[in-house]
């Protein structure tokens, strides 16, 4: 009796056949099992996000608005040259009227009111308000510049070197002009107005910044003002900033407070600057230069004696 094939060979043999024919016949090869999600992610580039229709890159757009604002400044001062030969005109138009500016100025702060120390001063204020005027504009223009200013840590390096000069030039120009308009006013005999426009910029300058001049402005303004105790502290800050071996050389400085010191009464002090001052000259020079404090104190002590003596009297008649 015959014996039939052993039907796994049989059956083995036809799946070879079958996959070779299928890779003949362009049968699809069989998919690489798929990678983790991590792996992934990691291969395939990122796309950027789609922006939306009309929007611009962050940088692009200030870059334009600091272009812009910059542009805006040349305009503002294209026009401050513009106004600047109008206020010389008007300047010399005053000056006419007047033998002396500042003979006029003295004499308006005694109160005389002639018709043309009048026109004098009418020409200082509108002079004073038509800067004024100009200074709104760099105002507004300062404004425009401070949302930038937040976008600082976003921006590059370039554009934050923009925003400092721009910033920068803008402070000094606004501090150039309250100067001017309070130098009318000052002229016009209105310490006030004046003073008001320096203290604007003494608040706006950073203390580091505060230097002397603006100091002795705010000072003698202060004092003008009948403000004698804010010169004293102004005077005194001076002072008080010098370095200790040069605090009490500087002649000038000594003989302003002192003086404040005296217009409020305090004798004491005024004394104690004037020996400091005194004593700080050379030896050999003491009997020259010094010859002005030792005149105050001298003065002070006389004062001192005869204030003394004025109230033993009095003890004396009660």
């Amino acid at each position: 009796m015959r014996q039939s094939p052993p039907v796994f060979p049989v059956v083995l043999g036809l799946c070879l056949i079958l996959v070779g024919s299928a890779s003949v016949l362009g049968a699809p090869a069989a998919q690489a099992p798929a990678k983790p999600a991590g792996e992934e992610a990691a291969e395939a580039p990122k796309e950027p996000a789609p922006k939306a229709k009309g929007e611009e890159p962050a940088g692009d757009k200030l870059d334009k608005q600091l272009a812009a604002i910059s542009d805006r400044l040349t305009e503002l001062m294209n026009e401050e040259m513009n106004l600047t030969m109008q206020l010389m005109n008007m300047q010399q138009r005053g000056n006419e009227l007047v033998d002396s500016p500042d003979k006029a100025t003295e004499e308006l702060t005694k109160g005389a009111t002639t018709p043309k120390l009048r026109e004098y001063k009418q020409i200082l204020i509108m002079s004073a308000q038509k800067v004024q005027a100009l200074d709104g504009k760099y105002v507004a223009l300062q404004k425009a510049l401070k949302p930038l200013e937040r976008e600082r840590e976003r921006a590059t390096t370039e554009q934050k070197a923009r925003l400092d000069e721009l910033s920068a030039r803008l402070q000094g120009k606004r501090r150039a002009i309250l100067e001017k308009v309070a130098g009318y006013y000052e002229k016009a005999a209105e310490p006030k107005l004046a003073l008001q426009l320096y203290a604007e910029i003494y608040q706006a300058t950073p203390e580091k910044k505060r230097d002397r001049m603006l100091k002795e402005k705010v000072g003698n303004l202060s004092e003008k003002c009948g403000n004698v105790k804010d010169a004293v502290a102004m005077f005194k800050g001076i002072l008080d900033g010098l370095p200790e071996k040069d605090r009490y050389r500087d002649r000038p400085l000594g003989e302003k407070l002192g003086g404040l010191y005296e217009k409020i009464g305090d004798y004491k002090s005024a004394l104690a600057l004037y020996r400091a001052c005194l004593n700080a000259m050379p030896a050999d020079k003491r009997d020259t230069d010094g010859k002005g404090f030792r005149d105050r104190i001298a003065n002070i002590e006389k004062k001192a004696g005869k204030s003394s003596r004025d109230s033993k009297d009095r003890s004396k008649r009660y």
